[in-house]
């Protein structure tokens, strides 16, 4: 019986991680596949039913802004700046997700061609319970929300599309590889599906 519970416990510990990714047209793109796209701007709005878990991921950056000796930031600002990926774990989400989909956009050349805007609403956000983690074997962090892509110059529909992001980590060993910065992660991953799906390709161009 005891060997018994040791291989399950090493079960749970060592259960490995999975990724999913998934993008559901809700009105099909009327852009040409492959046309050159430069992403002007985006407006990030919060469902009411993730605000309790944005106030937690909020006060958790904050610490960390302020163990970093960084002054405050005004939440409702969107900062710019360059690409610094080891800054973004201190700003709130409001300010730390427009940024990493800043670049992973940049980085797909989404930025020279016909200017659209990015209106992103999410609606769920939850990351992993170590303690459940360990408890249930499973748990996960996901990102999950609607994108609409408007043309730049009149704001007329484009088309839209809902992204969901979701990491499951499997025990204590899934939490351990986790590591940190999951918000960003989650933030990488959704601003990728977003990039792929607006560019009409798999790859980088």
């Amino acid at each position: 019986m005891r060997h018994r519970l040791l291989f399950i416990l090493l079960l749970l510990l060592l259960a490995p991680s999975a990724h999913a990714r998934q993008v559901t047209p809700i009105q099909p793109l009327a852009l040409a596949a492959g046309q050159p796209l430069r992403i002007t701007g985006m407006d990030v709005v919060f469902a009411p039913g993730i605000l309790e878990e944005l106030a937690e991921s909020d006060a958790k950056a904050a610490n960390k802004r302020a163990a970093a000796g960084l002054p405050p930031l005004d939440p409702t600002s969107y900062p710019t700046g360059p690409q610094d990926g080891a800054a973004y774990a201190t700003l709130p989400f409001k300010q730390m997700f427009p940024l990493v989909i800043r670049d992973v956009t940049r980085d797909w050349k989404l930025d020279n061609g016909t200017p659209v805007t990015l209106r992103i609403t999410l609606d769920r956000l939850k990351t992993a319970d170590a303690a459940m983690a360990i408890l249930v074997a499973w748990s996960s962090d996901m990102l999950e929300g609607t994108v609409d892509v408007l043309d730049a110059a009149n704001g007329a529909s484009l088309g839209s599309f809902r992204v969901e992001v979701k990491n499951t980590h499997g025990g204590w060993g899934g939490m351990l590889i986790r590591g940190g910065g999951i918000r960003e992660k989650l933030a990488e991953e959704f601003g990728l599906e977003v990039s792929r799906y607006i560019a009409g390709r798999k790859k980088k161009g």
